[in-house]
């Protein structure tokens, strides 16, 4: 089974495997708190599914748009083998914070 995130633009789907590399950097890299907890929480469980539609998830979203590919390149046994379904995680997370920007005014 896999996991996915949505995005205002798009879902990204990707074997499970992946998913839950992408839920290990974001209990890594997130500051103590509730949404630090709720990442954990999922991935523990095995509930590998985000949605970051809202401009209320735009630190997850920052993250993943500006650090995720850097953290696979430090933490991945094989980074090559999963830029492409990262890249496009990646992708859709920068159309994303485009999107967070708007909303909130700031630019």
């Amino acid at each position: 089974m896999g996991g996915f995130v949505r995005f205002r633009d798009g879902d990204w789907s990707w074997r499970s495997s992946m998913t839950s590399f992408l839920f290990d950097f974001l209990e890594a890299t997130l500051p103590q708190g509730p949404a630090r907890q709720e990442i954990h929480e999922l991935n523990e469980h095995n509930v590998l599914m985000l949605d970051l539609r809202d401009p209320s998830q735009s630190k997850i979203v920052d993250l993943i748009a500006e650090q995720f590919l850097s953290w696979v390149a430090r933490n991945a046994a094989d980074p090559g083998a999963l830029s492409k379904g990262y890249s496009e995680l990646v992708d859709l997370a920068q159309m994303q914070q485009g999107h967070n920007q708007a909303a909130t005014g700031f630019r």
